[in-house]
């Protein structure tokens, strides 16, 4: 599962608390703060960053159709599975 960056609020000085947070949660090293484009002051600053879970995937999707599609019969598993995951130690 991927997991996607979200530009959360403009300023270079990123208050971070260790509650709760999904970045801490997890096992691997994420900035707290990306270097993006702000339309308001028309160039590049620090926004803070946070990770978002990917959404539940829809039935209806294009790309599910023509996997299902696909996959429907017989001929076993049509597409890759991925397997080497990252290890956390």
């Amino acid at each position: 599962r991927s997991r996607s960056v979200a530009i959360l609020a403009q300023g270079s000085e990123a208050l971070h608390s260790n509650q709760g947070c999904i970045v801490c949660d997890i096992m691997v090293n994420i900035p707290k703060t990306r270097n993006t484009y702000c339309r308001k002051c028309k160039k590049h600053t620090p926004h803070k960053v946070s990770q978002y879970k990917t959404g539940k995937a829809s039935l209806s999707a294009q790309g599910k159709r023509r996997y299902d599609k696909k996959q429907a019969g017989f001929g076993g598993q049509t597409k890759p599975v991925f397997h080497k995951k990252a290890k956390t130690t």
